[in-house]
Parts: structure tokens; C-alpha cells; sequence
């Protein structure tokens, strides 16, 4: 399993459902992304809301970051592998839900599907949940496509 492509699979997810919820109003868009062959890979996924009325808050922001060290300083551990993080959080930085550190050894498939599982587990309600946390916490409809 590309751990990468099937996380990246899953922000595709919440990126369509924002899309196609609020089309002209959000802009969404991918500022980081990499990845590298010791497992380790990047990805943030913004949803800008353009006609927001606060200058301090510009969307939703969700990252992921996998890299061959622990993401915390004051983390000590021996493991060998992909140490895992995941957050959201609104584009002023208040965090609306993270994802503990997940250690896994990127050349065990066994380890790579659980770490996934973990990782689906939290970033697929989103893909429903974008839309609300998007009409919650800003000045934005949800876009009418049914037709009449």
C-alpha cells in the first residue's frame, strides 16, 4: 500500500465535498506535498473562504506530516520508522481536532495498513463534516445545484 496516495485519496475527498458545496465562494488548494522513499511525506490541504469577514481566519487548514523522527521534541523513543501526525485546524491556528503520533515501519504492510486505519479514521468524517465546519464557523451558504 502507497500510504501516501491513499491519504492523499482521502483529502481529495473533503476537497471535492468543499468544492462542490460552495464553489465560488472557498478556494481550495495544496500547499505542501512531498514525499520521500523512506516513507516519510508531507501534505496540507487549505480551504480558503474568500469572502470571509475576518482578516485573522482564512478557512480550514488539514496536514498531515510523516517524517523518520518524532514530530515533538520532548518525544524520546527508540522506534525505528514513520512517525505520523495529523491535524485540522482553523486558519487562525485554533485547532479543531488532531491525531495522536502514530509510529510505524513503512517496509512492514502490516504496520502500514494499521497506521491507515488510524489515519482514516480520522480524517473521513471530515469528508462529510467539511461542509458544516465551513457554515458554522464562517459567513458561507452551502451552494443550491439541485435543479428544479
Amino acid at each position: 500500500m502507497d500510504l501516501f496516495e491513499a491519504v492523499f485519496d482521502l483529502y481529495e475527498q473533503i476537497r471535492l465535498k468543499a468544492e462542490s458545496d460552495f464553489q465560488d465562494l472557498i478556494k481550495c488548494q495544496y500547499t505542501q506535498q512531498c514525499y520521500s522513499d523512506n516513507g516519510a511525506f508531507c501534505l496540507v490541504l487549505e480551504i480558503t473562504v474568500l469572502k470571509n469577514i475576518s482578516d485573522d481566519d482564512y478557512g480550514l487548514v488539514f496536514s498531515i506530516n510523516a517524517q523518520t523522527e518524532p514530530n515533538h521534541p520532548d518525544h524520546q523513543s527508540d522506534a525505528k520508522g514513520v512517525y505520523l501526525i495529523a491535524d485540522v485546524h482553523h486558519g487562525d491556528n485554533k485547532v479543531i481536532s488532531n491525531l495522536d503520533e502514530v509510529v510505524f515501519d513503512p517496509q512492514n504492510e502490516a504496520e502500514v495498513q494499521e497506521a491507515f486505519s488510524k489515519i482514516e479514521g480520522f480524517i473521513k468524517p471530515f469528508a462529510g463534516g467539511v461542509s458544516d465546519l465551513l457554515v458554522q464557523g464562517y459567513d458561507i451558504k452551502v451552494v443550491d445545484n439541485s435543479v428544479n
